[in-house]
C-alpha cells in the first residue's frame, strides 16, 4: 500500500490539499477532489452543534440565509493576531485554532476519500512573513500547527509557499534557471529567489538551492479596501458635513476606516455607533448616505459588497472598464469603475509591494540582471499595474505565470521528500 503525504495551502482567499504518492513519487490526481475553494466558514444561527458549512458552499448558505449566521473569511490574516484568542457562535467557545481546524479536517477529509487512508503527515503552507513582529510570525505558525493536529495530523512540517510555487514551477521546466518567485495572494505579498533544476525535483536537499526569502502583508484584500475608501464611502457619507453648535463639521473618517473592511462592519452594531449614524441621518448634508451607512450595518451586507469590489478588481484585469452594481434596495450603487481609476486609487499599495521586493532583493544582494524567470502566482499577480512594476525590472520577457490559485498546493506536495526524507529512503 502507498504512503501518502498531503500539501495543504490553507489561503487568505482560496485553499487547497494535493496529494504526494511516496511509492510512486509523483502528485497523485484526482477529480473529486476540487482545485480551490474558497476560504469561507460558515456557522448557520442554531441550537445544535453542527459544523460549519465550508468553502463555496458557506458563502451560498449564508447569502441563501440573507446573512443572518456567522461568516468567517480571511481567517488567515488573524493568526499573528495576540489580541484574538477566541470567539464565541452559537453559545460555544471556539479557539481561533478550532476555527482553522474546521477547515483542514475538511481539506483531509477530501484527500482522505481518494487515498482511502487517514493520512498523518502533512506540509502546510506558511507566507514568508505572517508579521514582522518576530514574536507574532512564530504565534501565527504555532496557532496554524495546532490547528493542524487538532484536525488529525500528527507529523507536520511548513514549507514557505513562495518555496512551494517554485518546486511547482520546477515541474514544468527542463533546463536550470534562477527564478523569482512572487507568490501574491489575498494577505500577503511575497517572493523567493531560488535555483531551479527539474534534474534535482524530488530531492531531500535543497536548502542551499534557496537563495533569499521575504515578504510583506499587503496584497488582495487591501487592494479591495482602496477601492471601497476612494470609490464607495462616499456613498455611506464620507466627505458629508453636519451641523455641530452652530458649526459645519465634517464627518469624522475614523467611521468610514472601519467600513473598508467587511469583516468590521459587525463591530459598528452597538448602541453608541448606531446612534451616531442615527443623527447623522437627521443632521447631515447627506441624509440618505447615512441611511444607506445604517443598512449596511444592521441588515448585514458588508460581505456582499465586497463580493462585488472584487468582482470589479477581477474585470479589470483584463478589461479597462468594470461596473460595482449592487442591488440591495437599501443600498443602490451603481458605478463605473476605470482601470485608470483603480491604478491610482491602489497606487499606495503597490509602491509598497514594490519597494518590499527592491529591498528585498538589495538585501539579499542580487541584480535583476541575474534572475533568468520571474514566476508569479496567486490572484493579486494579475493586478495590471503590479504586474507592469515586475515588467519594467526584470523585462517582459522573463515574466511566467500559470496556476495562479494551484501552484502552491501542488509545491507543498513537491515538497514532501526534502520534508520527509526518511520515506524516501
Amino acid at each position: 500500500m502507498s504512503t501518502y503525504v498531503y500539501g495543504i495551502d490553507f489561503g487568505t482567499s482560496n485553499s487547497s490539499v494535493t496529494i504526494w504518492d511516496v511509492e510512486q513519487r509523483a502528485l497523485l490526481r484526482d477529480p473529486t477532489i476540487r482545485d480551490v475553494e474558497s476560504s469561507f466558514m460558515y456557522f448557520p444561527y442554531t441550537l445544535s452543534k453542527d459544523p460549519p458549512i465550508i468553502g463555496d458552499a458557506a458563502k451560498l448558505r449564508y447569502v441563501q440565509d440573507e446573512m443572518l449566521g456567522r461568516f468567517f473569511q480571511a481567517i488567515k490574516t488573524i493568526l499573528p493576531n495576540r489580541t484574538f484568542e477566541q470567539t464565541i457562535v452559537n453559545n460555544e467557545v471556539y479557539m481561533l485554532e478550532d476555527l482553522v481546524a474546521f477547515f483542514l479536517r475538511y481539506l483531509k477529509a477530501k484527500a482522505d476519500n481518494v487515498t482511502r487512508q487517514d493520512v498523518k503527515r502533512v506540509v502546510m503552507g506558511r507566507p514568508a512573513v505572517f508579521s514582522s513582529d518576530a514574536e507574532e510570525d512564530q504565534l501565527a505558525q504555532d496557532r496554524l500547527r495546532r490547528a493542524a493536529e487538532l484536525a488529525g495530523f500528527e507529523e507536520i512540517h511548513f514549507q514557505y509557499e513562495p518555496i512551494a510555487a517554485a518546486f511547482a514551477y520546477e515541474s514544468r521546466i527542463n533546463q536550470p534557471e534562477r527564478v523569482l518567485v512572487g507568490d501574491l495572494g489575498g494577505g500577503t505579498s511575497d517572493f523567493t529567489v531560488v535555483q531551479l533544476d527539474p534534474k534535482r525535483q524530488g530531492l531531500t536537499d535543497r536548502i542551499n538551492d534557496i537563495l533569499a526569502t521575504g515578504g510583506i502583508p499587503v496584497a488582495g484584500n487591501k487592494y479591495d479596501s482602496a477601492t471601497m475608501w476612494h470609490k464607495l464611502t462616499p456613498h455611506f457619507g464620507r466627505g458629508a458635513t453636519y451641523e455641530s453648535w452652530g458649526k459645519n463639521l465634517e464627518v469624522p473618517s475614523t467611521l468610514y476606516r472601519q467600513i473598508c473592511q467587511w469583516d468590521q462592519i459587525v463591530f459598528l452594531r452597538n448602541a453608541k455607533s448606531l446612534d451616531l449614524i442615527w443623527r447623522l441621518a437627521r443632521l447631515s448634508s447627506d441624509p440618505a448616505a447615512f441611511d444607506r451607512l445604517e443598512a449596511l450595518v444592521t441588515k448585514n451586507q458588508g460581505f456582499a459588497l465586497f463580493q462585488v469590489i472584487e468582482k470589479a478588481k477581477i474585470a479589470l484585469t483584463n478589461k479597462d472598464l468594470a461596473t460595482i452594481r449592487f442591488t440591495h434596495p437599501d443600498i443602490l450603487i451603481d458605478e463605473l469603475y476605470n482601470l485608470g481609476e483603480f491604478n491610482t486609487n491602489t497606487a499606495d499599495l503597490t509602491a509598497q509591494i514594490v519597494s518590499k521586493l527592491d529591498s528585498f532583493m538589495h538585501d539579499a544582494k542580487l541584480d535583476p540582471a541575474g534572475i533568468e524567470t520571474v514566476f508569479l502566482t496567486g490572484g493579486t499577480s494579475m493586478i495590471r499595474s503590479l504586474r507592469h512594476k515586475f515588467s519594467q525590472r526584470f523585462g517582459a520577457d522573463r515574466i511566467r505565470d500559470g496556476g495562479e490559485f494551484t501552484s502552491v498546493g501542488d509545491g507543498l506536495a513537491l515538497s514532501a521528500p526534502l520534508l520527509f526524507p526518511e520515506l524516501h529512503g
